[in-house]
């Protein structure tokens, strides 16, 4: 999945716009020391997000910041 656009907003949030989903806007979080989707801003243009799209998104962003590593050690985490 590749970014199309991102920004920074208050709070330490990122909105972030994915080429699967144009017209939706994903919040990103911080959580300890990498970002996790807060919530998806969805459009009905666009398909439905399931939660591999989610991790998909999740695992972009965390590379483009730096955070990858941090994100592979949290508890859930599972390799593919």
């Amino acid at each position: 999945m590749e970014i199309v656009t991102y920004s920074y907003k208050r709070h330490g949030m990122i909105e972030f716009i994915f080429d699967k989903f144009p017209n939706s806007k994903a919040i990103l979080y911080p959580i300890k020391s990498y970002y996790f989707i807060r919530t998806v801003r969805w459009d009905p243009e666009d398909p439905v997000v399931s939660k591999n799209d989610l991790e998909a998104m999740e695992i972009a962003a965390n590379e483009l910041l730096g955070t990858i590593e941090n994100y592979r050690q949290r508890k859930n985490y599972k390799p593919k």
